[in-house]
């Protein structure tokens, strides 16, 4: 039996491909998203949103990156300034980042922002496999709506979507206009639930 075809950009199958609701944006900050493997083919997940989208959008693959070469290169880059974005009781607000930057001669786009991807027991193992990243300076959003991620739970009442916590750091630190990276989440969202028998889609 054949496999069903899937789309060479977002690697949906092809009646779930969200390719025609992607609007390119020019992000100043830099995104690298590390993704858990479990994530990759994951109908649910948004990260492949975020890198069709946005034009400085990276995505990294693993667990453990001690030996990837692209994630070395982040800490040896002299011209770059990293930030985690990831839960902690010293985290700086888009706003703080926002002031810092207006009082140097730095810009946007020299600052590089970490994010994982990944459930929150599997966020936190790569964040204990890296213990760099620890040293980082991390930086919080300031969460005001519930989660429209309405296909996957989890136990945490905060808790947004990889796409939806970039959208929000993004929005608030650049303050301009994301909603089109919604408007694929959204569809995306929508196409699962539709997708789903009644007795299943009633559990979300």
């Amino acid at each position: 039996m054949s496999k069903r075809a899937k789309c060479s950009q977002c690697n949906k199958a092809l009646v779930a491909c969200f390719c025609h609701t992607i609007t390119k944006q020019n992000n100043e900050l830099n995104v690298v998203i590390l993704q858990h493997p479990s994530e990759v083919k994951h109908a649910r997940g948004t990260a492949k949103i975020l890198e069709l989208s946005l034009s400085h959008c990276q995505i990294l693959v693993g667990e453990d990156f001690s030996d990837d070469q692209q994630f070395k290169q982040l800490f040896t880059a002299s011209d770059k300034k990293l930030l985690l974005l990831y839960p902690g009781d010293e985290t700086i607000s888009p706003q703080v980042l926002s002031q810092e930057i207006a009082q140097t001669d730095q810009q946007l786009n020299d600052y590089v922002v970490i994010v994982i991807d990944g459930s929150w027991k599997k966020a936190y193992k790569i964040f204990c496999l890296n213990p760099v990243l620890a040293e980082l300076t991390r930086i919080g959003i300031d969460v005001d709506n519930q989660s429209n991620y309405r296909i996957r739970k989890s136990s945490r009442s905060d808790s947004l979507s990889t796409l939806e916590a970039c959208y929000t750091l993004l929005s608030q630190v650049e303050q301009k206009d994301y909603s089109s990276l919604l408007t694929s989440f959204d569809y995306m969202v929508n196409f699962q639930l539709n997708s789903m028998p009644e007795q299943v889609k009633r559990r979300y």
